[in-house]
């Protein structure tokens, strides 16, 4: 097994990401981070230490840091683009030999192509199999809708895992009503065609318009967008929204507006042993996040070479869940559903949930 790295920016901000590593840190106020580290190119470090098989001795893996928001990442992507090299070269030092991009790390290098073919690391955006855990949970969505065709909108279809979703969606999910919402008509128009290719009884439509997700039974936030919140008057009665962005393109607020709908946190999976120190990535222990559970798939596969580089195939795809299989005992499915982080047990009755974001936003 190689050691690999995963590739992250802080997820909330300064204030509360900081803190978490050391306490003195989350007592700084955010727009003083804001200010003091403009234009500043911090170092990446480590921020966390991994490891996914019982009884491991010694990190099999590092969770490495790039200290700025996502906004910034967005915003300065000159300034880190170099980060993500110096990230690389840190991954190497560490000794390991992939390096999967996590969030935002993945838009600001073209899925990988600015940095693919470097130095120090093997290179994976993770949204093979991203989008492979995504197909999975939509297809339980689907066979548990009350609807029995119903309206699947995809929004951010023509993104990296968005296409590759949608063309999953449409090579193994026949009889459905799929809707692609995303920003470029030519792309969406593109796409739409290659998922009629497929001709199996289901019809696609396509939108520029947000809006038009009012229709949909299921909605999917596919985007890399940092701030585009989800309405409350944007959904359907009962809509269920599987919010697979990072950052999320959901907001609690959702559950107290909309006591109707469910939100369910999307690319979570259960990875049975997989223990991170200090910082974590933001998850329970035996959690990860799709992208980075492909990095980690394919250092236990000893892969060469860079895996998922800008838009991934469905043979990528179905290469990634052959891997997936072959290290089944340890996990590497869908995880058990998700709220904002918090545990849904029974997905019919989230009040509980709601209550507590309803406190929260109180407060």
């Amino acid at each position: 097994m190689k050691k690999f790295a995963f590739l992250v920016h802080l997820r909330d901000n300064y204030r509360k990401d900081l803190g978490e590593l050391a306490s003195p840190l989350g007592l700084v106020p955010d727009p003083v981070y804001r200010f003091l580290l403009k234009n500043r190119p911090l170092k990446p470090f480590v921020w966390s230490n991994v490891t996914l098989t019982p009884g491991a001795k010694e990190p099999e893996g590092f969770v490495i840091m790039l200290p700025y928001s996502g906004r910034q990442l967005l915003e300065q992507q000159k300034l880190m683009l170099p980060l993500v090299m110096r990230g690389m070269e840190l991954a190497k030092q560490k000794g390991a030999e992939i390096m999967g991009l996590g969030a935002l790390t993945s838009p600001i290098t073209l899925g990988g192509k600015l940095v693919a073919n470097n130095p120090f690391v093997s290179v994976t955006n993770g949204n093979a199999f991203t989008a492979v855990i995504t197909h999975e949970r939509i297809k339980q969505l689907i066979g548990s809708c009350p609807n029995k065709r119903p309206v699947v909108a995809l929004v951010g279809a023509t993104g990296s895992v968005g296409t590759l979703v949608s063309l999953l969606l449409a090579k193994h999910n026949a009889g459905n009503n799929y809707l692609l919402v995303a920003r470029n008509e030519n792309r969406l128009k593109a796409l739409a065609n290659k998922m009629n290719a497929f001709e199996n009884d289901s019809t696609v439509s396509i939108s520029q318009n947000i809006d038009s997700i009012k229709s949909a039974d299921i909605v999917v936030l596919l985007t890399t967008a940092a701030d585009c919140l989800l309405k409350a008057n944007q959904l359907k009665r009962n809509a269920i929204v599987l919010d697979d962005t990072q950052p999320r393109n959901t907001h609690p607020d959702l559950l107290v507006q909309r006591p109707d709908i469910r939100i369910i946190d999307g690319g979570l999976v259960s990875v049975t042993h997989l223990n991170c120190t200090r910082g974590g990535i933001g998850l329970p222990q035996g959690l990860s996040y799709a992208c980075m559970a492909e990095t980690m798939l394919l250092a236990m596969a000893d892969y060469e070479g860079d895996f998922s580089i800008g838009n991934p195939g469905t043979e990528q795809a179905e290469f990634i869940s052959t891997i997936a299989a072959q290290f089944g005992d340890l996990g590497f499915c869908v995880a058990p559903d998700h709220s904002f982080g918090q545990p849904v047990r029974n997905p019919l009755n989230l009040d509980a949930l709601r209550q507590t974001f309803e406190i929260v936003t109180d407060k």
